[in-house]
């Protein structure tokens, strides 16, 4: 081989796998990846086999907190294809996920997750490598508390997973700060991503009697985003001081909320939005916008988790 044609292969490599004309890097074919990132207030909870069931607290009679679930994907994907998903108006995904500051909002399309459940398989174990220690802990928050055995009937969603794995991400500027709740303190983070190399990772939606499985491409990737979203009142809350976090004590039988508090906390400035929705009495598969567009709640919305035996 020339030295000439050496050296413009190796120039070109970089950016093959976004030049269709050069063809695909050889390690790009072999896997496909599939990432479902999970972002705000939700549970994981544990299983006895690893696996983890994940709860959205939705809207509470007790609450003033309206928490609305939805998925998003990006337009024309294979999974938004699947579940049918449909364009938002007056939606704004860098609202929700500063990951997503400057993309385009056309580009993405919303299901509602209101009394609908997800079950996600990645490979043929059902344990989960547990990579995520910035979930609230609630084992040590609310020790010696039992959950409620009616979860999967009081949350207004619930994704199972098996397999693949979770690890920390961050959706928000105060993720990744130390938080205290009363007496005990760790680092929480708004944002998990569940992530599996496999040519079988497959996501199964039901929703009444509907019922939609996909199986992501072996050679394509498959993104897709679990948002538990907070739609503010009248007040914009203290950033200091996590307000609306008691709602994740419910998950419990006669749990006392303690309030998250962290003196660094600045909260975040977001761009106005409308919140993708449903009533939560539907099935269908429309997409119903808030009628006044609002700033999503300034307050960090951090994800739990009850882990199992501890």
């Amino acid at each position: 081989m020339r030295r000439r044609d050496f050296v413009s292969r190796v120039a070109l490599g970089g950016v093959a796998a976004a030049c269709t004309t050069l063809g695909k890097p050889v390690q790009a074919a072999a896997a496909n990846k599939v990432n479902v990132r999970f972002v705000g207030m939700m549970t994981f909870i544990e299983r006895a086999d690893r696996s983890f069931l994940v709860a959205t607290p939705g809207q509470q009679a007790m609450h003033h907190m309206v928490h609305t679930p939805f998925l998003m994907a990006r337009a024309n994907s294979a999974v938004a294809t699947a579940f049918d998903m449909k364009p938002a108006k007056g939606v704004v995904p860098e609202a929700f996920d500063t990951a997503l500051i400057g993309s385009n909002p056309t580009q993405f399309v919303y299901r509602s997750l209101d009394n609908t459940s997800l079950d996600v398989v990645a490979g043929s174990g059902d344990a989960v490598n547990n990579l995520a220690d910035e979930m609230a802990l609630m084992n040590k928050i609310a020790p010696h508390k039992r959950v409620r055995g009616n979860v999967e009937k009081w949350a207004s969603s619930t994704i199972s997973l098996r397999g693949g794995k979770i690890e920390n991400s961050e959706g928000h500027p105060d993720a990744h700060k130390v938080w205290t709740f009363g007496n005990y303190k760790q680092k929480l983070t708004d944002a998990i991503n569940f992530s599996a190399m496999s040519a079988a990772t497959t996501i199964r939606l039901t929703s009444g009697v509907d019922a939609v499985t996909f199986t992501a491409p072996a050679d394509e990737p498959a993104e897709l985003w679990v948002i538990s979203a907070a739609q503010p009142g009248e007040a914009q809350g203290e950033p200091t001081m996590l307000e609306h976090s008691q709602v994740l004590f419910d998950y419990f039988v006669d749990a006392t909320p303690v309030l998250a508090t962290c003196s660094e906390a600045t909260g975040r400035i977001t761009p106005h939005t409308e919140l993708p929705y449903l009533p939560p009495t539907s099935a269908s598969n429309g997409i119903v916008a808030s009628s006044t567009m609002v700033p999503p709640w300034m307050e960090i919305c951090y994800v739990a988790a009850v882990l199992f035996g501890k």
